[in-house]
């Protein structure tokens, strides 16, 4: 062997070497499920609503590649010791037409104590992230996508079906009132944000002035710049995957590479008076990867905050 070459083929292999490394870490991380417990302060809660538990869970992506349904087992068997007051999922449940009849008796086996409640997101319409999408679109030659032009697809009927049979309820611009104690909680679905599904309108129209508490699912954190200031006191959201990929920054402790065009990538929010909970979730998609995001499951313990004169929440009109 050459000696001015035996640098150069020492190096390549460290590099492979650090590669596959980097690929098998980034691989484990994205089953590496992490159950959160997070109290969130709620304007004008109700006292007798303070330690009320919402199981926050999201983006499954249920049969897509990589060891997304690892994830998934393990979020199913954590969720099971927890006995939550409600669990509450927010969308792409399953990864563009794939069927979750293979996890339904694992979602059937989750107890709650006043129901599990789903909304919809891309993904379970068959559709990928709104930039590929559109990017693939135009590439075709067939422009940029701009909403439902026709009927829902029976991916969506199916997994309707499928839930039905797990206890899950879809809601879809719809919502659910439940009884917890003397107090009426209020949980309402909003349909994909981000492809036009969303029928944010009808959803007001629903909302009850004599419920305690009313919640909003949506898929897309995005939605809280959309709704009427005071109509929800908590939103819970997913879609961003908390950047998924991320790359270390001293600063600000890493940047998300894809929160999917929202400026919400993780974690808690309060816009315009409302308290906003973005999830990881549990899958990966587009690449079966994650670093600096491990996949979570979250119980939310509410707590009432002392709400100011004129505060946030009001009784729609």
């Amino acid at each position: 062997m050459n000696k001015a070459t035996h640098p150069l083929l020492m190096t390549a292999m460290l590099g492979a070497v650090t590669a596959v490394a980097g690929i098998g870490y980034m691989l484990y991380e994205s089953q590496w499920l992490r159950f959160v417990h997070r109290q969130l302060e709620i304007p004008g809660l109700p006292p007798k609503l303070e330690g009320l538990g919402l199981l926050h869970v999201s983006d499954l992506h249920a049969g897509a590649p990589g060891l997304n349904n690892r994830a998934i087992g393990k979020f199913v068997a954590a969720a099971r010791s927890l006995s939550p007051d409600v669990i509450l999922l927010t969308g792409d449940l399953t990864d563009k037409k794939k069927d979750l009849s293979p996890f339904i008796e694992g979602l059937a086996s989750l107890e709650a104590r006043h129901g599990k409640f789903a909304c919809l997101g891309n993904h379970d319409h068959g559709l990928r992230k709104t930039a590929i999408e559109n990017f693939a679109r135009r590439l075709a030659g067939i422009g940029p996508f701009k909403g439902p032009t026709e009927k829902k697809n029976a991916t969506v009927a199916r997994m309707r079906e499928l839930l039905a049979q797990a206890g899950v309820r879809v809601l879809e611009n719809e919502c659910a009132s439940v009884t917890i104690g003397s107090d009426i909680v209020q949980l309402c679905g909003i349909d994909d944000f981000n492809y036009g599904y969303a029928d944010l309108t009808s959803v007001s129209r629903q909302l009850e002035s004599r419920a305690a508490l009313r919640i909003l699912l949506s898929h897309s954190p995005d939605i809280i710049g959309e709704i009427e200031r005071g109509n929800f006191q908590l939103v819970l959201a997913g879609h961003t995957h908390g950047g998924q990929i991320c790359v270390p920054d001293l600063r600000r402790g890493k940047i998300m590479l894809s929160t999917s065009g929202s400026s919400y990538g993780e974690g808690q929010f309060q816009v315009n008076g409302t308290v906003m909970h973005v999830s990881r979730g549990v899958g990966t998609t587009l690449v079966p990867l994650r670093f600096m995001s491990r996949p979570e499951i979250t119980l939310l313990k509410l707590k009432q905050e002392q709400s100011k004169p004129g505060g946030p929440f009001k009784s729609p009109s």
